[in-house]
């Protein structure tokens, strides 16, 4: 008996409900992958803001304690436990006015930093200067021992013979560098250093051309060549401030931090009674230590950010609120100046 076999159905597609409904989810999956792709996108961009913040936060930072530890080194032999001290003007380029003198007895040399404190004159040579905002000029021989002089620079020569009539030469002319090793012979002359002049500060603009670009910005004022050339360091830094350690007992540590030594702070550190604050360049050529508080803030705005926020820089009135769309962070510190501190330790 033949089997009875079912008639095949054909495919006839999709109703139209069934193919509305498929749509629907397609659409719905498509949104919502969409709403991923662009949440992830914002976090990823705003990671990037804040990366770069960091980095350039603590590269500031990291810029300027390195400056500071460096600060007063003037050769690697070392100089006379007693030396007068000079307090040059951060925009000096003359050979006579930066600080050195080997004439007199004992040494004179520039003090190992200087500052310009909140609301302090703008020294000329720092272009586009914030109003209001510190800076920091530091004054070292550099690590590097040089090969030869170039005769657009000043270099030091610090001697290591005790046969020498002078301990050190400031110039930028190679035949009065003539001072020995610790040979003594002729054929080992003491090493030489090129001289830096250093100065960090605050403008409104990276690019300060044509009003400039509104981005705030560490600037530095170096001497190059015979001159002074600004260049920028770090965009995106909002605020410096700067707090010296004094060493008001001759022991290498700081006794008090203060805004400014330049003046008379017997009223800030009580605890340093004997201690006279009425000459400026002993006041700076006291300071062991420098505590550099830095306001980072994004480069780039954050869409529905509001910044409300306050922070301490450790002056008496904090920064802020700045209501406006940029992330901010504090980054701090603590340096200290091996080269004056470090030779007072007993």
């Amino acid at each position: 008996m033949p089997s009875s076999i079912p008639p095949l159905h054909r495919q006839r597609g999709l109703s139209l409900v069934e193919l509305m409904i498929g749509v629907t989810i397609g659409l719905a999956m498509l949104a919502a992958l969409g709403s991923l792709y662009v949440a992830t996108s914002k976090a990823r961009a705003e990671f990037n803001k804040t990366g770069e913040q960091v980095e350039n936060g603590r590269y500031a930072l990291e810029s300027m304690v390195r400056d500071v530890e460096m600060a007063g080194f003037y050769g690697r032999p070392g100089l006379p436990a007693t030396l007068q001290y000079n307090l040059p003007g951060a925009c000096n380029t003359t050979q006579a006015s930066m600080g050195f003198d080997n004439t007199t007895s004992p040494l004179t040399v520039p003090v190992a930093l200087s500052g310009v404190a909140a609301g302090g004159a703008k020294p000329a040579c720092f272009s586009s200067m914030s109003t209001g905002t510190e800076a920091l000029t530091v004054h070292y021989a550099s690590g590097n021992v040089s090969a030869a002089v170039s005769g657009t620079e000043y270099y030091l020569q610090q001697s290591s013979c005790t046969t020498d009539t002078k301990q050190l030469v400031y110039d930028k002319s190679s035949a009065n560098f003539t001072l020995l090793g610790k040979t003594c012979s002729s054929g080992s002359p003491a090493e030489l250093r090129k001289y830096v002049v250093r100065s960090y500060y605050l403008a409104a603009c990276d690019n300060c051309a044509s009003g400039g670009d509104s981005t705030p910005t560490l600037k530095v004022a170096e001497f190059v060549n015979g001159s002074i050339q600004v260049s920028s360091l770090v965009a995106g830094i909002q605020d410096v401030h700067l707090s010296y350690g004094v060493d008001t007992d001759g022991n290498g540590s700081p006794d008090c931090y203060v805004d400014n030594p330049a003046i008379d702070n017997s009223a800030t550190c009580t605890g340093s009674s004997g201690y006279a604050w009425t000459n400026a360049t002993t006041n700076w050529a006291n300071v062991t230590a420098v505590r550099v508080t830095v306001l980072a803030r994004n480069l780039d705005a954050t869409t529905g950010w509001n910044d409300t926020r306050t922070y301490d820089l450790g002056r008496a009135t904090p920064d802020g609120p700045y209501n406006d769309a940029y992330k901010r962070h504090v980054y701090s510190a603590v340096a200290r100046l091996w080269n004056v501190g470090g030779v007072r330790e007993n």
